[in-house]
């Protein structure tokens, strides 16, 4: 299977690239269409950016709400994960002491953007430790559930780690949250295409 997956792929045939996190390799069929958009572009620029494109995001937001089911109305594009979450991150209106709850596994950039709001807020950013190996859902629910407070105010947790590889039971943290009035905050970046994700069932606060 795999090698027939690598020719998918215009990477150096001689070489195995693993890095398919930072810096992932775009599928021939998928750089084509790219460059068909782009060539779109060139030919009227300021009518594909001012009038075209709008019909063409309104298709498709409705047909990846339908991929990760949710309502079209409820789907926003942002150049990337990070920027998406650095704007919700920096929108929210956080008080000394209250408390963002999350694992020693998320992403750095995310890390930093936390502690740099914690920094001008006065909250506390609460890195659970997360043991390894994990045994099951239930042995993270328990360990992470362990740095809950009266504090906690956001519970920000990754779908699928970036550094780990780990599939974390955010179903059961996001019921647990929305239970106890706790806004949940989920980073999915890793999740459409590794595994079906449905945000009507999830249903977080925030789901990038």
């Amino acid at each position: 299977m795999f090698p027939e997956l690598k020719k998918l792929f215009m990477l150096d045939s001689d070489i195995t690239y693993l890095n398919h996190g930072s810096f992932g390799a775009c599928p021939k069929p998928i750089f084509d269409s790219l460059i068909n958009w782009q060539k779109e572009l060139e030919k009227e620029p300021v009518k594909h950016l001012a009038y075209d494109i709008f019909p063409l995001l309104e298709k498709s937001r409705k047909y990846l709400s339908k991929f990760i089911a949710c309502d079209k109305d409820d789907v926003i594009f942002t150049p990337n994960p990070s920027t998406a979450l650095n704007t919700v991150i920096k929108s929210l209106v956080l008080k000394k002491d209250d408390e963002i709850l999350t694992t020693n596994h998320e992403y750095g950039a995310l890390d930093r953007t936390w502690n740099f709001i914690c920094k001008k807020t006065g909250a506390k950013y609460i890195q659970q430790p997360i043991r390894l190996p994990l045994i099951s859902d239930e042995n993270f629910v328990d360990e992470f559930l362990k740095g809950l407070t009266d504090k906690t105010k956001i519970i920000f947790l990754s779908h699928m780690t970036s550094s780990t590889g780990l599939y974390f039971p955010v179903q059961e943290i996001c019921n647990f949250a929305r239970e106890n009035n706790i806004f949940s905050i989920i980073d999915g970046a890793h999740i459409p295409g590794h595994f079906p994700l449905n945000l009507n069932s999830l249903k977080p606060d925030i789901y990038v």
